[in-house]
């Protein structure tokens, strides 16, 4: 199987490889990748159990937020406003916490998120 992706612009003369690892962290469907066609690789398996919980996570919590605000009354708009700002800094937080594990990747380090690689740990494959 072809583990690198060769990215060519002529116009402006770039050439590089990049290895499909790299996209595990690809927000929402990246950890499909070691599962689909990684299965052997303990590293890239190792960063897409994070990234498959880390996805979970930050899907899960935009959306208790969201359905918990239906529950504030209308007149509370400052609450509401709150309720819907913290659905966007958990889309930030998600992307950030994403390219910093693309960039531990680049690395080639096995790093473990806090809480998240205790979960990890716990998913068999």
């Amino acid at each position: 199987m072809i583990d690198k992706f060769r990215i060519t612009i002529r116009r402006f003369k770039i050439d590089f490889e990049v290895p499909l690892v790299w996209f595990t962290y690809f927000p929402f469907v990246g950890w499909m990748y070691p599962f689909l066609f990684k299965k052997d690789d303990t590293f890239a398996m190792h960063h897409g159990k994070q990234s498959l919980v880390l996805s979970i996570l930050f899907t899960a919590i935009p959306v208790v937020l969201t359905f918990s605000a239906v529950f504030i009354p209308i007149s509370l708009r400052a609450i509401r406003l709150a309720f819907a700002i913290a659905v966007y800094c958990s889309h930030l937080a998600y992307f950030s916490v994403c390219g910093w594990g693309f960039f531990k990747i680049m690395e080639n380090v096995r790093y473990d998120f806090p809480v998240i690689a205790r979960y990890a740990k716990k998913i068999e494959v």
